[in-house]
């Protein structure tokens, strides 16, 4: 847990922006950026907005915080994402000087979680049923998007 927010709080947040992804026509991805005890920064998957096949969820996120505070990033910094990052999400977290990432689901991807578990980043790994409800219900409802963008 990173200061007085709890990792179900963070998950809450990152489904709120994975949410907000998929009304604007994206992929059902959020991510959240924490210091301390404060969410600094917000992100989801703009990929299909964009047009930019790199703007994942982890990466706006990251990159938006990053663009007016130069990384690496130092303390008790915190990655909540609603599905397991992809290599490239793991690796920008890790360059950027994340110590921590919750997951919201690997079910339906497992992303980079094994290589994340031998970085020196902690890792909480949720199976949250409403990260998982909002993944199946895109699946079924945009296949087409799904299996273009998505990287899982």
């Amino acid at each position: 847990m990173s200061g007085t927010l709890s990792d179900q709080h963070l998950l809450a947040e990152a489904l709120e922006e994975a949410r907000k992804g998929v009304a604007s026509g994206g992929m059902p991805f959020g991510a959240v950026l924490v210091i301390g005890d404060r969410i600094v920064s917000r992100g989801h998957n703009r990929q299909i907005q964009d047009g930019d096949f790199l703007a994942h969820a982890e990466m706006t996120c990251l990159g938006a915080f990053l663009k007016s505070h130069p990384g690496p990033l130092k303390g008790d910094v915190v990655l909540a994402a609603t599905e397991a990052p992809c290599p490239m999400c793991a690796g920008a977290a890790i360059v950027a000087g994340v110590s921590r990432i919750v997951i919201g689901e690997t079910h339906h991807y497992s992303g980079a979680h094994d290589w994340l578990q031998t970085q020196e980043v902690e890792l909480a790994v949720y199976q949250d049923p409403a990260c998982i409800d909002l993944v199946t219900e895109f699946r079924r409802d945009h296949a087409d998007r799904w299996n273009r963008f998505s990287a899982g």
